[in-house]
């Protein structure tokens, strides 16, 4: 394992900080992924627990069976299993394992119908026309919150099962994979709901007087992400030039809460607004009567959003939290992750340049803001049109 140690500055604090990070392999769409701690007084300290860290890691490699020979009689289900344990483990992130598991659960747990009959099929043995029938049998299974399973969730076993067989394909215990150009059901595309002027303005009034409000100003702000908010600290913002800087991500896990980095693993840093600035500035003001209060059981870790103890917000909590602030401001369908659509459509149909926009999201490149938000571009076809009129009228005169 690859990894480094690096020094970081604490608002408000003479003394800095050392941390640790460290390469621990790429998911299954190929992205690297890193993990890491900081908050160490002295440099020797983050060397000594990254090193415990790769011991840790490394004992807890050679403990894990070694993947057994390979069977093409093998059950689905087990197979998927399999390939959780002794490949997913290893080279993805914890929150992505996570995430296989919960999907391989509506395969895996299945006892009966389609579904189980696929699961019990040898993976030599797996046609396209099962296959097939038991995804669309799995999209009218009844949902946690919905009449019916949707269509993404459909989509996402159904790539975890592509890229469980596309393994055993590898390692030469199929021909090829029957998942390919497997016809799915299509996900209907809607518009990414973003709020109306008016409801930001109601969602601001509901917040007013509440720790959310410094959050969903600088959410609606930035349009930077959950985690990325909850993992910003003080050093982050330059007063001076009215920037904040976004370089990590708090995401929460079975295992605990831990930092990563951004999606993309794109680092940028946006221009705050002035209203943004003096958001920050109360919140910064709000945190330093806690500290008094706390004294020395405050948990100095320098964070901008924190528990009135100085210690990581509970990021489903959080969301939870402005749900409810949405609610109260007579906002329906919406989630904190509206924010980051609402700062983005705005500035769209504002006339922000594509470009500048798909940089503040921290997006991998501007088709993907184009493509998520084409509803919110100006009508640039009408436009152009326009314009080559009045070029023709000129010409006329």
């Amino acid at each position: 394992m690859k990894g480094s140690v690096t020094k970081y500055a604490i608002q408000g604090s003479r003394r800095p900080k050392w941390r640790y990070r460290l390469y621990v392999g790429k998911d299954a769409a190929g992205k690297p992924c890193y993990e890491g701690k900081g908050g160490y007084d002295k440099q020797g300290d983050a060397d000594a627990a990254m090193r415990d860290y790769i011991e840790e890691c490394e004992r807890r490699r050679n403990e894990q069976p070694a993947p057994p020979p390979g069977n093409e009689a093998t059950p689905l289900r087990e197979w998927i299993s399999r390939w959780i344990d002794t490949y997913a483990t290893r080279n993805c992130a914890p929150k992505t394992v996570e995430r296989y598991r919960t999907l391989a659960a509506y395969i895996t747990g299945a006892q009966s119908g389609e579904l189980g009959e696929l699961a019990n099929t040898p993976i030599c043995q797996l046609k396209r026309s099962v296959l097939r029938s038991a995804f669309y049998a799995l999209l009218q299974m009844k949902g946690k919150r919905r009449d019916h399973i949707s269509v993404r969730t459909v989509r996402h076993v159904a790539g975890l099962v592509s890229v469980a067989l596309t393994e055993a394909v590898e390692q030469e215990l199929l021909p090829s994979n029957p998942m390919f150009k497997l016809k799915l059901p299509k996900i209907e595309r809607t518009d990414a709901r973003s709020l109306t002027p008016d409801e930001v303005r109601s969602l601001r009034e509901a917040c007013l007087g509440d720790w959310t409000f410094t959050l969903v100003e600088l959410a609606l702000a930035t349009g930077a992400r959950r985690g990325e908010l909850l993992a910003l600290t003080w050093a982050d913002v330059d007063w001076a030039g009215r920037d904040i800087s976004i370089s990590k991500s708090l995401e929460q896990t079975a295992a605990g809460l831990r930092i990563k980095r951004p999606k993309e693993e794109k680092q940028r840093t946006c221009s705050l607004p002035l209203t943004a600035i003096a958001a920050l500035q109360f919140q910064r003001e709000q945190q330093e009567e806690f500290k008094k209060a706390l004294a020395g059981a405050y948990q100095n870790g320098g964070l901008i959003f924190a528990e009135p103890n100085g210690d990581y917000h509970m990021p489903d909590l959080v969301s939870q939290t402005v749900v409810r602030r949405l609610r109260k401001a007579g906002i329906k369908q919406a989630s904190f992750h509206t924010l980051r659509h609402t700062h983005a459509s705005l500035l769209l149909s504002g006339g922000v340049p594509l470009p500048a926009v798909s940089a503040r999201l921290g997006h991998a490149d501007a088709n993907i803001t184009a493509r998520i938000y084409s509803h919110a571009l100006p009508d640039d076809d009408r436009r152009g049109a326009d314009m080559w009129d009045s070029v023709v009228k000129k010409q006329l005169q």
